[in-house]
């Protein structure tokens, strides 16, 4: 699975979209509806802070999410030409509740475990992985 579209913080069309796109593939992982729903959402923002924060609400930069599924994992790759994510990434621990922002982290930690980001070229590759089992019930 493969979307591509250009920012528009006006116009969130770009959110339905997404959504139409990811959704086949992350029914096949068998999810119950709440992991499903947690997952849409955490990629929806993901990809509006791209737009808030790497491109400052800027319309027309491209933006590309890529999504595969295999036997052990959900992954979606994010990437676009916005400025770098500080590091660290937060850690999707709850923030203070009068900090203006932090909170998306937490919903993108909470359907995603495991989170990579690097930038090579200009280009921000944020890895989102969600394991499709309990490691603890392989022992």
């Amino acid at each position: 699975m493969q979307v591509q579209f250009l920012s528009d913080h006006k116009d969130l069309g770009w959110q339905q979209t997404l959504e139409s796109e990811i959704a086949p593939l992350v029914r096949s992982a068998g999810l119950d509806e709440l992991s499903e729903m947690g997952i849409r959402v955490a990629l929806v923002e993901a990809v509006n802070n791209v737009i808030e924060h790497g491109y400052a609400n800027s319309n027309g930069k491209p933006l590309k999410l890529r999504g595969r599924k295999d036997h052990l994992c959900l992954t979606f790759e994010l990437r676009d030409q916005g400025r770098p994510i500080p590091l660290p990434l937060p850690d999707g621990h709850p923030v203070d509740p009068m900090a203006g922002c932090g909170r998306g982290w937490q919903i993108i930690r909470a359907a995603f475990p495991e989170v990579f980001y690097d930038r090579h070229n200009g280009e921000n590759r944020l890895t989102l992985i969600r394991p499709l089992y309990d490691p603890r019930s392989a022992r």
